[in-house]
């Protein structure tokens, strides 16, 4: 397998959403590719939003940079759970999810001819804000056998004098490795040896497992001017649909990133802003809840994988499993094609994360537990029938 750090520029949005397509001729397609949660946004949120709704006449906007009452609930949530001390006046701007997060903070960071390191494979909306910048992504590899984790010597050895900023998503997207404390702390160190912007992605960060810590980069001395921060509410409360994200970070930085909005979308959706209100001010027991419905999911996934005795990287955070299928000598993308058209069942190849990861596959656990153990059962039935043809 290719893992040498290298420069791409190409993304695989299209292979997603290709098989998102094709998939819209089925009615009953169980979807365990795509990161969209099965739980329902909970209620005291979707009733908060009525009761505002239904009282008075919202603002026809907000401010660019959001409601000043939700930018205060986020800088507070930064505070409590990052340890990021921001103002919520002049360090926090809401953003159309974290879709427009990732866009805004690479196109505030990078120009033309700059470069991003890049944890190969990573989310690849990354690829493609990058590219849209005119700046090139310097991928440096991780591995399965290492379960994905970050080397900060491999980091080191791609810099370059063209280097501009650091991407640290923890728990990375697709392969649920999170940053241990240790290793955050010595990519601040070399960020701040070579003078790198951190663009830092905290979006599951309430979603942990086995003991695994996460640490915001930003919350460290030095980095706290260097640091561009994303979250959302989707994750966290199931509100996919909501679109509603944030970004935390310099004062100077944020003001470029409210510029950048105000050329494009404008403010955000006031009644996304008030279910976001609601979501972070309201009784947070429902997220515990999720936490303890995810780890009996991940249970079940880790179980049947190990039963293929396909290697996977433990997922310490997040709601997938990134998958190693070249044991059994099989395409992602064949499986990918058979799984829909055989079982439709929707899964997302590692092609698209990357040209490197072509015998991989992301599989989200983020359907109900009977649902999900059956869909297993079916991939292990059509991996064992792809190998035993030499598929």
């Amino acid at each position: 397998m290719a893992q040498q750090a290298g420069r791409v520029a190409v993304s695989g949005t299209s292979v997603f959403y290709g098989l998102i397509e094709r998939a819209k001729k089925y009615s009953d397609v169980v979807n365990m590719g795509r990161g969209d949660l099965d739980l329902d946004t909970p209620l005291h949120i979707r009733k908060a939003v009525a009761d505002a709704l239904l009282a008075d006449e919202p603002p026809a906007a907000w401010p660019t940079t959001g409601d000043p009452a939700l930018r205060q609930a986020i800088a507070r949530r930064a505070r409590a759970l990052n340890g990021l001390d921001v103002d919520p006046e002049t360090e926090v701007l809401v953003t159309n999810g974290g879709q427009e997060a990732v866009f805004l903070i690479v196109q505030a960071a990078v120009g033309p001819g700059d470069e991003v390191l890049a944890p190969d494979p990573n989310y690849n909306t990354y690829a493609d804000a990058i590219t849209f910048a005119g700046a090139t992504r310097v991928l440096v590899p991780t591995k399965v056998g290492e379960d994905f984790r970050i080397d900060p010597e491999r980091v080191r050895a791609a810099i370059t004098p063209r280097s501009r900023a650091l991407l640290m998503v923890s728990p990375n997207n697709p392969t649920a490795n999170v940053i241990a404390p240790d290793v955050v702390r010595a990519l601040v160190a070399i960020a701040e040896e070579h003078d790198l912007m951190i663009l830092a992605d905290d979006t599951y960060d309430r979603f942990l497992y086995d003991g695994a810590e996460h640490l915001s980069p930003g919350s460290l001395p030095g980095a706290e001017a260097r640091t561009l921060t994303i979250n959302t509410a989707s994750k966290t409360y199931a509100m996919t649909g909501w679109r509603l994200g944030w970004i935390t970070g310099p004062a100077d930085w944020i003001r470029q990133a409210t510029r950048l909005k105000e050329g494009t979308s404008g403010a955000t959706s006031v009644v996304a802003q008030r279910a976001a209100l609601a979501a972070l001010s309201g009784p947070q027991e429902i997220v515990a809840e999720m936490h303890e419905t995810y780890k009996r999911r991940r249970r079940i996934t880790t179980d049947a994988l190990d039963r293929t005795g396909l290697r996977y990287g433990k997922p310490l955070g997040g709601q997938f499993v990134y998958v190693d299928l070249s044991p059994a000598g099989v395409s992602s993308v064949d499986l990918a094609n058979r799984l829909l058209d055989e079982h439709h069942i929707l899964m997302y190849p590692g092609a698209g994360f990357g040209t490197a990861w072509g015998s991989y596959v992301r599989i989200t656990f983020l359907q109900p537990e009977e649902v999900l153990a059956d869909c297993l059962r079916k991939i292990e039935g059509v991996l064992h029938d792809m190998t035993a043809r030499g598929a």
